[in-house]
């Protein structure tokens, strides 16, 4: 006989609804160890099933544990799910895997946390996905963080030396400036020989000497290092200062940036 107090047993130890914890007992006569087996099974095929339906809202992790942080991108099919009470404690029970565990991939991190993702799909019903995880190693004081209050737009900022002012507003200017790199000498050349490319497509049809053009492509390339560089960019809180001046006793080591959907 399937008893409430079972269903009630399963239920907790799963997060199931009701209704599926007593079909899950029922097909197993009351072995409640043999209906976990089950929900997992009807998990996974209910996984399978919402696998290709998109994935556009979500949230981030954020954290910081002894020897390095981390921002990981959960995404969902609604933001109604992304705001769910259970979506939250699956967000915090993820923060708290990637700061005891620290996964080295994204490959790693949804292996070992598959079976909280598929429960999570079960209980909500849509589409969920890790899909993104980003790490940044050095000693946790001086990491610093920066999440937006919508939970989807975040950075961290590791300093050669503590400082943990410094480093919160400069997580916060990555996060809003989103710089393509430190310095500018950092910026990937193949995103500057593009941008010279568009540069040069600008100019062609100018009655132009060859070296005035080029005197043109280097000074916009010049102003796109200078806009993209965060060490080159304004301080947002204070537009006469650039960030490099902020650090002359510090220095930035290493950033990241990372917004839901991007």
């Amino acid at each position: 006989m399937i008893t409430a107090q079972l269903v009630k047993e399963l239920r907790e130890r799963t997060g199931i609804s009701m209704m599926d914890c007593k079909n899950a007992l029922s097909e197993t006569n009351g072995d409640v160890d043999a209906a976990i087996e089950v929900l997992r099974k009807k998990s996974i095929l209910k996984a399978e099933k919402k696998a290709d339906r998109a994935t556009n809202e979500g949230a981030l992790v954020v954290g910081v544990a002894d020897t390095y942080g981390f921002i990981v991108e959960v995404n969902t099919e609604t933001d109604f799910a992304a705001k769910d009470q259970d979506f939250q404690e699956f967000l915090n029970a993820l923060k708290e895997y990637c700061n005891t565990n620290k996964p080295d991939s994204l490959e790693e991190l949804n292996d070992g946390f598959k079976d909280n993702l598929l429960q999570i799909i079960q209980k909500i019903g849509e589409n969920i996905k890790i899909s993104n995880y980003q790490l940044i190693e050095g000693n946790a004081s001086n990491i610093s963080t920066y999440i937006h209050s919508d939970g989807k737009l975040a950075s961290l900022v590791l300093l050669a030396n503590s400082n943990d002012s410094l480093g919160k507003d400069i997580a916060m200017q990555v996060a809003a400036n989103n710089p393509l790199a430190i310095s500018p000498d950092d910026i990937d050349v193949a995103i500057l020989d593009k941008e010279k490319e568009i540069a040069l497509a600008t100019l062609e049809n100018e009655n132009k000497p060859e070296e005035i053009k080029e005197k043109i492509v280097l000074g916009k390339l010049n102003k796109f290092k200078q806009e993209n560089s965060l060490l080159e960019q304004p301080f947002i809180k204070n537009p006469d200062q650039k960030i490099q001046d902020l650090t002359k006793d510090n220095s930035i080591l290493g950033i990241i940036r990372r917004k839901v959907g991007e």
